[in-house]
């Protein structure tokens, strides 16, 4: 099997570059999944790399599990040996081996979202502050933040400045106590927990820098300040470091990621070989154009000349309405235009939106219009179809699909709906005052 068959230049002068720092900024469909897998068949089969001094880290369970198939087809049984998963997991397994160094129990259990928020309750109980006063969640999200920037606690104390934050550092401080007493962590202190562990003994990092001889990165865009250093203790040694993102992609911010990593990395590697991979697999000539002109006003961002060889496709079209029952009422509207026509049936039409907050209003308007649906809960969309169906909803070649987005910003939100291969996009912005133009209909011409 010929691992470089199948890729465009770009793509094979991204998998072949294996010596030193590598920076491979991928635009959206062109293939950098591939890319990543590929790489790393292409250091085993080829370059005859020991599979196990290989490290691949992606973003999502989803991710490492979508890659590891595809690795199982090109390397086999030596995907076994090779080190692929989440930062989470990764450093949960590290932590598991030689966490006793600094006092962690290899038995220790990791609490999740729901277990954080009842031990933050507790906290707050045997602190006599009311949790009606001090949000536990947002007390919760204050720590995530500083774990993800490596504060401890009696340093965010000594840095706190506002009341939140003077009450945030003592009831972090209780937190943790409580943390070491049930023997747990949470999802921060696997990756926190892991940087000091590397800090603190240097023996112990040494072990893992000798065995990682590659150390690959996915969706590089969304990792924060933790999660970047962890790379640079494991692939300090040979550094032949491999991070694949693209900052325009970045969506977890509020998750504490940071895109200023994909400029610190060439700051910190200034010999660092830089690969576009320009050309899109999966987008109109239209959509792309549209996409450039809107991102290409970010600040703080690599420029890239998106193309691709796809056709033109149709117009992008931008819907504006007041309210979210607008917004609704829009949807079943268009749904029933399509249908209409008799180009479409119901099942090729999906409504796909960012919360679950936001089914609401859809379900109703479905309801009141008699317009059959079924909620697809593990996609968290409206799957519009015939009472008879049976079967499973499979989008059609040419699929229609209504997608409403949320974007708050200043406590302004903004659902956009763009036309994306046949694809309906609304905006509800909430801007509009009484007495200016009603929005409606608006060809993007972007």
């Amino acid at each position: 099997m010929d691992i470089l068959a199948e890729l465009n230049p770009a793509q094979k002068e991204a998998v072949q570059a294996i010596k030193g720092p590598v920076l491979i900024l991928a635009g959206p469909g062109s293939g950098k999944t591939r890319v990543i897998t590929q790489r790393v068949a292409y250091l085993i089969k080829v370059v005859k790399v020991n599979p196990r001094c290989i490290m691949a880290v992606t973003f999502t369970n989803k991710a490492a599990r979508e890659m590891e198939e595809r690795l199982s087809k090109l390397v086999g049984s030596s995907i076994k040996e090779l080190t692929l998963g989440t930062f989470h997991a990764i450093c949960a397994r590290i932590l598991r081996r030689d966490g006793k160094a600094i006092g962690i129990d290899s038995e220790f259990v990791i609490y999740d979202d729901d277990d954080q928020t009842a031990l933050m309750k507790r906290c707050l109980q045997e602190m006599n502050l009311d949790p009606k006063q001090h949000a536990p969640q947002a007390i919760v999200s204050a720590i995530s933040s500083a774990k993800s920037r490596m504060i401890q606690p009696k340093d965010y104390i000594k840095r706190g400045r506002s009341y939140f934050e003077e009450v945030v550092g003592r009831v972090y401080e209780r937190y943790e106590q409580m943390l070491r007493k049930s023997k747990a962590l949470d999802f921060d202190d696997l990756l926190m927990k892991t940087v000091l562990l590397f800090r603190k003994h240097p023996e112990v990092l040494a072990r893992y820098q000798e065995r990682y001889l590659h150390v690959m990165v996915d969706e590089f865009q969304d990792t924060n300040l933790v999660q970047y250093e962890l790379i640079k203790q494991i692939g300090d040694k040979y550094r032949n470091i491999c991070v694949v993102g693209d900052p325009d992609q970045s969506i977890y911010s509020w998750r504490s990621a940071d895109l200023r990593n994909i400029l610190s990395f060439e700051h910190d590697y200034p010999d660092a070989k830089l690969v576009l991979l320009e050309q899109n697999y999966r987008s109109t000539k239209t959509i792309l154009e549209t996409a450039s002109n809107v991102i290409s006003a970010n600040r703080k961002r690599k420029a890239k000349r998106l193309w691709t060889e796809n056709d033109n496709g149709e117009r992008t079209v931008v819907v504006e309405t007041y309210t979210e029952q607008e917004e609704a009422q829009f949807v079943v509207n268009e749904i029933e235009r399509l249908v209409g026509q008799g180009d479409f049936r119901l099942g090729n039409c999906a409504v796909m939106y960012r919360t679950n907050a936001q089914s609401r209003v859809l379900e109703e308007a479905f309801i009141r219009y008699g317009t059959p649906y079924r909620l697809g809960q593990g996609y968290r969309c409206l799957f519009p179809t015939h009472p008879e169906s049976t079967g499973q909803c499979q989008p059609a070649k040419n699929h229609q699909c209504a997608w409403s987005r949320y974007r708050t910003a200043n406590h302004r939100q903004a659902i956009k709906l763009v036309k994306i291969n046949g694809c309906v996009v609304l905006r509800r912005d909430t801007t509009h005052r009484r007495g200016e133009e009603k929005p409606g209909y608006l060809p993007a011409s972007l």
